[in-house]
């Protein structure tokens, strides 16, 4: 990702089509030069950031019109469901061995009492997806630009973390550790219903952080989203400018 980019201007210079962070074109031809590709297709890492970040505006604006509608009209909930299923046309490239299966009437209901506690649901829930999903282009980006430095990829998040901790400038500590913090908070999700436990802490300790509470159910905002997609935006850029050294 090129320098800019941290600055949320995505490079005009390079050549985004192809998949390059740089100006120079040169991070592209080093993965090109490395075999760093997947399935033999270079990964365009700036699209990916970019459909990420256009996916959080979208559903950030369509959940503002939601609340202000107040959700709509719950009970035509089965109806909204079919109709979404006709918006975007299936094509897995394969054929699924899952049959299709039509929603029964009263089988699914939003859970909360009204409208309001219904959105708070709705939007905790929302957030924690695209903060994972965060967590998987963080990841996928990571490999490629460790890769690119002729190092074997750490298996998992944290270790990838680590490893840019370690070789970062100091003035960018700030953004390793919010690495770091992405690693907690996604486990945290993924594999302990959202609360702290202590691995989430071993890990967080690592981003020195203070006194993280045991037990504690961790609540996403919006805000986090576009914190953390900081944090990875400078650390690819830091990773990808002492390549093109």
């Amino acid at each position: 990702m090129s320098p800019s980019a941290i600055n949320g201007d995505w490079c005009r210079q390079g050549n985004r089509r192809s998949g390059c962070w740089g100006s120079s074109g040169r991070c592209c031809r080093l993965a090109a030069d490395a075999g760093i590709l997947h399935g033999g297709v270079a990964l365009d890492l700036d699209d990916e950031m970019l459909r990420w970040s256009q996916t959080v505006y979208g559903i950030a604006h369509s959940l503002h019109i939601a609340h202000s509608l107040q959700l709509g009209n719950l009970t035509t909930l089965i109806a909204s469901l079919s109709a979404a299923e006709k918006w975007n046309e299936s094509d897995l490239g394969f054929e699924s061995c899952l049959p299709e299966k039509e929603f029964r009437e009263g089988s699914i209901n939003l859970d909360g009492r009204d409208h309001e506690e219904v959105f708070t649901v709705l939007s905790g829930n929302i957030v924690k997806v695209l903060f994972v999903s965060l967590t998987v282009i963080a990841d996928e980006c990571l490999s490629h630009l460790i890769g690119l430095a002729g190092v074997e990829p750490p298996n998992y998040l944290t270790g990838k973390a680590e490893w840019v901790k370690s070789r970062l400038d100091p003035k960018y500590e700030w953004a390793a550790n919010g690495l770091l913090e992405m690693c907690a908070i996604r486990n945290a999700i993924v594999h302990s219903g959202s609360r702290i436990n202590s691995s989430v802490i071993a890990v967080l300790e690592k981003a020195n952080v203070n006194s993280p509470r045991n037990g504690h159910e961790i609540r996403l905002s919006f805000g986090d989203l576009f914190r953390y997609r900081r944090a990875l935006r400078t650390v690819l850029g830091e990773l990808q400018k002492h390549q093109a050294t």
